[in-house]
């Protein structure tokens, strides 16, 4: 039998291997702190040019209210209403003669479901000078109104269609028109989209 003694004053220890294992440890830490570190930095960095980006656009937003407010002021002076009522006037009357009732009736016939008859159209201009649109149609059930106002909803030509009133129409002989269901929704036509791409 075969024993080994050891017969120094210490314990022997591998003190190679055990700085050689702390020691990368030691260097991954440090490499990680270093990089934690640079990505603080940065981050701080991007983040104080972007603040400094928003508070900007939000002095510009401000002076651009200012200039707004002035140029609403100046326009209800006493001497200056009658060009700012004939300015509202033309521009209404020019937005009103840019409505294409063609371009209308195409874009209401790509999302008209099967089934749904429009029985009348009324567009008018709100008060932020949008086309308002309402729209009276007839099917066998409301399911055809629900599916039309979907299909609104994903059309690029109408904003915020909702069913503003629903009736069982009284006419028992023509079960086509047995609910009539009045929608409202905004209408975008295609030149303005191609005006506020460009």
């Amino acid at each position: 039998m075969r024993l080994t003694i050891n017969l120094a004053s210490r314990p022997y220890l591998d003190e190679t291997r055990f700085y050689r294992r702390w020691g990368t440890g030691l260097v991954v830490m440090i490499l990680f702190t270093g990089f934690m570190v640079w990505a603080s930095v940065h981050h701080y960095s991007q983040s104080r040019k972007e603040w400094a980006s928003a508070r900007a656009a939000q002095a510009k937003l401000a002076e651009l209210q200012r200039e707004e407010v002035e140029a609403r002021r100046i326009l209800n002076e006493p001497q200056n209403r009658g060009t700012r009522d004939e300015s509202q006037f033309l521009n209404t009357a020019i937005l009103r003669k840019s409505f294409s009732w063609t371009h209308l009736m195409t874009d209401l016939e790509k999302v008209m479901p099967a089934g749904v008859r429009v029985v009348s159209i009324a567009p008018n201009i709100d008060q932020k000078k949008r086309f308002a649109l309402k729209v009276s149609v007839e099917g066998p059930s409301r399911q055809g109104a629900v599916d039309l106002v979907r299909n609104m909803e994903k059309s690029q030509h109408f904003r915020s269609p909702i069913i503003t009133s629903e009736t069982a129409s009284e006419n028992k002989t023509n079960p086509d028109a047995a609910v009539k269901s009045d929608i409202t929704a905004l209408y975008t036509p295609a030149e303005t989209l191609e005006q506020g791409a460009e």
